[in-house]
């Protein structure tokens, strides 16, 4: 032994999972070795969009890169790995930071991988119990004040709330009747890892969803920083307004595009609010865009995390409305003839993203009001947007949007029927269907859905004070009217399942 050399035992080996890519990731404290697991079998698990798949791998590699170059501790790859049992082996006193997943989380317990608190969210599932435990009713708007007071955003000294208000939705909803543009959102650049990447994941002849293309979403904290530094320059003073318009042509229009950072862990939330603020203080960005942000971030992105852990045994069990319809060919890009959903449809194939009023209003309600079983439509929306996660879809898709936890997230279903679209898209302009035509020729499936669906649910929505008078509407049709609208509805099932047109009318 040298003089002055001190032995040591071996340090454990720090597993880095594809989604949790944060470069203070607590299972690096005392490692001396980093593992990265590509699995096939993950991969295969669960149809997923190929721009997804290619996220993560870079993201990982790059990581994997970053950390090989530093030279401080051994890095593995093991890449085309049948599955993450066959990519442990070998190695002892695996620690990994608690995924973000209750079957991940599973899955590691039987593999005997150690686990640690993870750091990436602001919230710990923990704390939010506590803060969830004796309350009478779960209310978003609550935990979201109280995060504001938390982290002093946008709030004074006593804690009031910037302008007087908490809420600015009601400046935040603007319809597009004007023609809108949006700067473009800054692009990373590809390199040799985004090549690679492609190449393996061709030569991998993975059933895959959507089309490849340029990388379009930050995977390092380098390309985060400056996503964010373009969102809130370019974006951000108009993200307000205009955050629920749906504008063909305008996939992105003035949203963030920071879900993919923040989700794989390399860009703070609080990082993220801070810079929205800072603009407010300048000048540079009005209060309801900023404070629209700060609720996305701190608020509903934060609520979600909670509200998944807090059943996240319950979720897939949960069918509040006892839906039962499979999901239709028409999500995985079959054309209906539905300009909205069809077009919605495309982008996401496109890109791997919508907005999410297209998500909600579009997706969600298309999938709510047709009765789509609720975990199969949350396991799309988990697969074929580069941003899901089994702990955002659940939640949001499961209890949002399908109502299937029978009013745990929401106040009330969200269903809507075409004039909705009409409202806040311009998707309307140039269907074959009329948004306010419940039945015949140019009969909008999406209002007939709508209908449908008051009818089925009838006494549901009479008991909510929120959705009583369509109840009362429904009750006013005569019974040709009301036979009339089911025979469009059920046609509009089969369009769904078929992803092909069938209303003759």
């Amino acid at each position: 032994m040298e003089p002055g050399h001190v032995s040591r035992p071996m340090g454990h080996t720090a597993l880095i999972l594809g989604d949790q890519l944060m470069r203070e990731n607590p299972a690096l404290e005392g490692a001396d070795r980093v593992l990265f697991v590509e699995s096939t079998g993950g991969m295969r698990r669960l149809r997923t969009h190929r721009q997804r798949v290619h996220l993560v791998l870079s993201g990982m590699r790059h990581f994997a890169q970053e950390l090989r170059d530093a030279g401080a501790v051994e890095v593995v790859e093991r890449r085309g790995a049948a599955s993450l049992k066959a990519g442990l082996d070998g190695f002892d006193d695996v620690v990994c930071t608690a995924p973000n997943s209750a079957s991940a989380g599973r899955g590691l317990e039987r593999l005997g991988v150690r686990q640690v608190p993870s750091n990436q969210f602001l919230t710990a599932p923990e704390a939010f119990a506590d803060w969830a435990r004796g309350r009478k009713r779960l209310v978003m708007e609550d935990f979201y004040r109280e995060q504001r007071r938390r982290f002093g955003l946008l709030v004074d000294a006593e804690g009031e709330p910037e302008g007087g208000r908490w809420n600015f939705d009601t400046e935040n909803r603007k319809p597009p009747k004007e023609r809108l543009s949006a700067p473009t959102p800054y692009r990373p650049r590809e390199g040799a890892i985004d090549e690679e990447v492609r190449a393996d994941v061709d030569a991998l002849d993975l059933d895959l969803f959507g089309a490849d293309g340029p990388r379009r979403f930050a995977v390092t904290p380098a390309e985060a920083k400056r996503a964010l530094k373009s969102f809130v320059d370019d974006r951000l003073p108009e993200f307000g307004p205009w955050q629920d318009a749906m504008v063909e042509g305008e996939r992105f229009l003035f949203h963030a595009l920071l879900s993919v950072p923040l989700n794989l862990g390399v860009l703070d939330p609080l990082t993220a609010v801070r810079a929205a603020e800072r603009a407010y203080h300048a000048g540079d960005a009005p209060l309801q865009s900023v404070e629209g942000f700060v609720r996305q971030v701190i608020g509903w992105r934060e609520w979600v995390w909670g509200m998944y852990w807090l059943r996240a045994e319950q979720w897939p069990e949960r069918n509040a409305l006892a839906a039962h319809e499979p999901l239709g060919e028409a999500y995985w890009g079959g054309e209906t003839g539905w300009n909205c959903l069809d077009r919605v449809v495309a982008g996401v194939a496109e890109t791997g993203y919508a907005h999410h009023i297209e998500r909600l209003m579009v997706l969600g309600t298309i999938g709510l009001t047709s009765g789509t079983e609720p975990w199969e439509l949350v396991r799309w929306f988990q697969g074929a947007f580069v941003d899901g996660a089994e702990w955002v879809m659940a939640p949001n898709a499961a209890g949002m949007a399908l109502f299937a936890d029978g009013g745990e997230m929401m106040t009330k279903p969200y269903a809507a029927g075409g004039n909705y679209i009409s409202k806040m898209s311009d998707h309307c302009r140039g269907c074959r269907f009329s948004p306010s035509e419940k039945h015949g020729v140019k009969a909008c499936p999406v209002t007939a859905l709508y209908w449908d669906f008051v009818d089925r649910h009838e006494d549901l929505l009479a008991a909510n004070r929120r959705t009583r008078r369509a109840v009362a509407s429904w009750r006013r049709f005569d019974d040709e009217t009301r036979a009339a609208v089911h025979e469009r509805a059920s046609v509009a099932r089969e369009e769904l399942r078929a992803g092909a047109p069938r209303w003759e009318g």
